[in-house]
């Protein structure tokens, strides 16, 4: 089946974005999150495929490259295309283009299916799910874990109701609020995020609680947990 390229187009809304009128990182993860989401359903590997057959997409990574954060008001252009599949990880990329045709962030991220009631991993092709992708050459590269730094401060994380998604446990965008909610009033006000790493470990689902480090290290606030990881990079 094609792989052709998924396209949003879309003005920024008051919704979109922070206090600093800038594209809130989470809501850009729902955006990137929609898009698969209905391109997966272009290609014909949506819902009847998937979720109607007990089979949840989750995201196992996440990474964000950013040269600019669009703005209140302004017009852009999410696109979204799959990579080559590698067994059981399905690759998705994403660009967002000013009205200029500047490419302002760009994305990749990794998915896997699985079984909604065993919670465990699916062989896509055993169940004839395929998606074929192609890249173009110019994709930042997938995130696949880190090494776990020394951080000596813990918060802690529930899995509220307004945190958790389709599948019953905490959608990846809460996860980056979180990991905001941890940045100090100076570094929201005067600093501005260049790039994101999220890694996903095992989830954690409706109503559980998890202890986290998480802190800055120079110009990087990481968090770590046995459930994910994440480094999130200022300038």
């Amino acid at each position: 089946m094609s792989s052709s390229i998924y396209q949003l187009s879309l003005t920024l809304r008051a919704g979109h974005v922070d206090f600093r009128r800038h594209l809130r990182p989470s809501e850009l993860m729902r955006l990137f999150q929609e898009c698969c989401i209905a391109h997966t359903e272009e290609l014909g590997m949506g819902r009847a495929m998937t979720l109607d057959r007990g089979f949840l997409w989750v995201v196992d990574s996440l990474h964000f490259s950013v040269t600019r954060w669009p703005e209140y008001d302004e017009d852009i252009t999410l696109r979204c295309y799959p990579g080559r599949t590698l067994h059981y990880l399905f690759p998705r990329y994403l660009e967002v283009v000013d009205s200029h045709g500047e490419v302002c962030v760009r994305a990749t991220s990794l998915w896997s299916l699985i079984d909604e009631k065993t919670r465990s991993l699916i062989d896509p092709k055993e169940k004839g799910i395929v998606i074929e992708g192609n890249e173009h050459g110019d994709e930042i590269a997938p995130a696949m874990g880190m090494p776990v730094q020394s951080i000596p401060d813990v918060r802690t994380l529930v899995a509220h109701y307004s945190n958790v998604d389709i599948n019953g446990h905490m959608n990846n965008a809460a996860y980056m609020d979180f990991i905001m909610d941890s940045f100090s009033e100076d570094d929201l006000e005067n600093k501005t995020i260049k790039d994101i790493v999220l890694c996903f470990k095992k989830e954690i689902r409706l109503g559980q609680t998890v202890e986290v480090t998480i802190g800055k290290i120079k110009d990087s606030y990481f968090a770590f947990s046995p459930y994910f990881s994440a480094k999130v990079a200022l300038i």
